[in-house]
């Protein structure tokens, strides 16, 4: 195992010097925008940012403030190799009118959450005309 004073070294650039330009990251889902939306078969998938996090340290709910519905993501997990605690705090203000929040459906996969809401059934109006008086 590392001692503190060999991790630092390596982070000071004194071992390692990281290669920007040859990095890529190929993840829609990254830190200043951590989630994606998708509309698939009258579902809306979320798509966010875990990475860190165990699924079973996840907790997504449901609140309600102001009138307004939020699908929240928290959870840490304490990563056994390095010590370090990885974290999320997150929320979305969902449109409760147009989607079945009440069959909310989750799975965590390669560091990701899938939040699945299906859209909720429009009632068709029938068209009727109106008498002019």
């Amino acid at each position: 195992m590392f001692n503190n004073d060999l991790i630092n070294l390596m982070f000071d650039n004194e071992w390692f010097d990281w290669d920007k330009k040859f990095y890529r990251f190929n993840r829609d889902e990254k830190d200043m925008r951590p989630y994606s939306i998708y509309h698939k078969d009258k579902k809306i998938i979320i798509t966010h940012n875990i990475l860190g996090v165990n699924k079973e340290d996840l907790k997504i709910s449901r609140e309600n403030e102001n009138n307004t519905t939020y699908i929240v993501i928290e959870g840490k997990t304490k990563d056994d190799i390095t010590g370090k605690e990885y974290s999320i705090s997150s929320r979305l203000a969902a449109d409760d009118k147009n989607l079945d929040l009440e069959k909310i459906q989750a799975q965590a996969k390669n560091g990701l959450l899938y939040i699945t809401i299906p859209e909720k059934e429009q009632k068709k109006i029938a068209q009727k005309n109106i008498e002019i008086k």
